[in-house]
């Protein structure tokens, strides 16, 4: 039972000095966990009689056997059994002893100066349990500031902060020396000047490394990565720069490698693999360049698509030292669950409309729509509503299909945007917002 009011609730309480006994300069043994009690206040005393009896845990509270408890968070008023604070021993409202020194005797209540709209939502775990939930005009930092004022178990606010989206950041570090005072320059760039520099190469040299890779592929400078005699140029400016920027890298990646705490978790680590990924294909162009007996040789081995695309994982480098790439990572993370519906829901769509258009424009001439493979493609185009027209249905019944199938396309990629934007506020929030403790 439970009795929320804003108004005074002296006419309903209970008259025993149960209470007053507990402040009375005379005597506080009725007062478990206070010094000389006869209750440990480790223990959950339970419910008595008037009688002074110990009744049984599953008893059932009535006003005259249990004392009812009043509570006043900064002008409102809660009003509940002792028992069901007590069922959380651990917290401060449930502890005897922790709550007993703010409790008014003149008043017989209990007085906070907190948050009125947090502590609606720490009544209610109070009295049923299970997850915590914030209301939705408190912000986190708020919120989370008096879960930890009332002591509310560790667990209970772990689970909170994994619903709300909060990544949890451990921070190892190696033992003291200078290991420890080169990892914290290389990975933590807010703990010294040196630090930061060191963080603004590395953004810089991966910009002009991707740059690098951009305009090398233009037509113009395509002739330049040989000299004559048909054998590679090894003063093309590009050459050079990559070959600079691949230092950099290399030097950086072993210098980690060399002072982490943990090789193990060092080579488990997703930034330290793009680390090492992006730095292959430069010494596999190398070597097939220094064992290549022309120019041409080398420029076919080192145009493997595979190569190239494996030297674009650099820009995942600037996830380290960016925010706003971290919280787009983590959004997708955490949206994989709507995201996956969204693909269910488009691969149906996409089986049912090519079938449809496939039988509504088996027998119209001059179809473009020979199978119902060739509808996926149509379908797909159609669904997300890019559009290109190479393929189209000319019947009348068919452009019924693909009306259709736009209409649903637009509904299906209405699915996840809602899923993606709430993770995304949440850790943007948490980032950047006054989530961020």
């Amino acid at each position: 039972m439970a009795v929320v009011s804003m108004l005074n609730q002296a006419q309903y309480r209970r008259t025993i000095a149960s209470r007053e006994r507990i402040n009375s300069e005379e005597s506080n043994e009725l007062h478990p966990g206070s010094e000389g009690s006869k209750y440990s206040p480790r223990l959950n005393p339970g419910c008595r009689s008037k009688a002074g009896k110990l009744l049984s845990a599953n008893h059932h509270c009535a006003l005259d056997t249990c004392d009812r408890i009043v509570i006043n968070v900064s002008g409102q008023h809660f009003e509940t059994w002792r028992a069901t604070l007590e069922r959380h021993p651990d917290t401060l409202l449930g502890n005897p002893a922790k709550r007993h020194k703010f409790f008014d005797k003149k008043k017989n209540e209990y007085f906070f100066d907190r948050h009125r709209p947090t502590f609606d939502a720490i009544f209610d775990y109070y009295l049923y349990g299970g997850q915590l939930q914030r209301p939705p005009p408190v912000p986190d930092d708020i919120f989370l500031s008096e879960l930890d004022f009332f002591e509310i178990e560790k667990d209970v606010v772990e689970e909170y902060r994994r619903e709300e989206g909060y990544v949890p950041e451990s921070v190892v570090l190696p033992e003291k020396g200078l290991k420890r005072e080169i990892w914290r320059t290389m990975e933590y760039p807010e703990t010294s000047t040196l630090a930061y520099i060191v963080a603004i190469m590395s953004v810089v040299v991966t910009v002009l490394s991707i740059a690098l890779f951009c305009v090398e592929t233009l037509p113009q400078l395509a002739e330049i990565s040989c000299m004559e005699g048909n054998k590679p140029n090894f003063a093309d400016p590009f050459f050079i720069l990559e070959t600079i920027c691949t230092a950099f890298f290399t030097f950086e990646v072993l210098i980690r490698l060399a002072v982490c705490p943990s090789k193990k978790e060092f080579m488990k680590d997703f930034k330290n693999l793009v680390d090492f990924t992006a730095i292959i294909p430069y010494y596999v162009t190398l070597f097939n360049m220094l064992s290549s007996t022309n120019c041409e040789d080398a420029k076919t081995s080192t145009s493997l698509a595979f190569l190239r695309v494996i030297r674009l994982v650099r820009i995942f480098k600037l996830t380290k030292h960016s925010a706003g790439l971290q919280v787009l990572i983590l959004t997708f993370k955490a949206s994989m669950g709507g995201l996956c519906l969204f693909l269910v829901a488009l691969g149906v769509c996409i089986l049912v409309f090519s079938s449809a258009v496939y039988f509504a424009e088996l027998d119209t001439p001059g179809s473009q729509i020979h199978s119902i493979p060739d509808g996926f493609w149509w379908a797909i185009i159609t669904m997300t509503t890019v559009g290109y027209g190479d393929v189209c249905p000319v019947g009348p019944l068919g452009k019924l299909v693909g009306m259709t199938c736009a209409l649903a396309g637009v509904l299906t990629l209405a699915i996840p945007v809602p899923i993606i934007t709430e993770n995304f506020n949440k850790f943007y929030a948490h980032k950047t917002g006054r989530g961020r403790l």
